[in-house]
């Protein structure tokens, strides 16, 4: 008999307190049932123009990758026991998250994603609206 595929959910986190229990929780019952599970930061960065002198861009880039670095540090401490999670900076120009997540989802081809904390996710009301219309998979808020 073959046993069903395993899951594979993308979860999209920021670090909040409401983020971290959902993480844990979700991390948790997708050990138990041998589900797989990506954690992705958000990088938001603007745009920088080849030929150009100004490094503001690539500095504030450079800054908003740390800084999701940092946030999967901080998710990686919190399911530490559960080993077989996977964590990635997910960098996505200003303006184009939602398509950014929606292009990641397809590509490693998830089964749904989930916003940890909405409010903290980096992703405005209006873009989590327009993820939850536009995403290929379902998205959990």
């Amino acid at each position: 008999m073959k046993s069903a595929p395993a899951g594979h959910t993308l979860v999209v986190y920021r670090p909040s307190a409401r983020a971290d229990e959902a993480l844990q929780r979700l991390c948790m019952n997708a050990h138990e049932r041998g589900d797989r599970v990506t954690v992705l930061a958000l990088a938001a960065e603007e745009r920088t123009t080849s030929g150009c002198c100004d490094t503001r861009s690539v500095l504030w880039n450079q800054v908003c990758r740390d800084f999701a670095h940092e946030h999967l540090a901080r998710a990686a401490r919190l399911v530490a026991p559960h080993s077989d999670v996977e964590f990635d900076v997910l960098a996505a120009q200003l303006g184009r998250a939602v398509d950014t997540l929606a292009a990641e989802a397809s590509a490693r081809g998830v089964d749904g994603i989930v916003l940890a904390d909405p409010r903290a996710s980096g992703l405005t009301r209006l873009e989590r609206r327009r993820l939850r219309r536009s995403s290929p998979v379902p998205v959990s808020v």
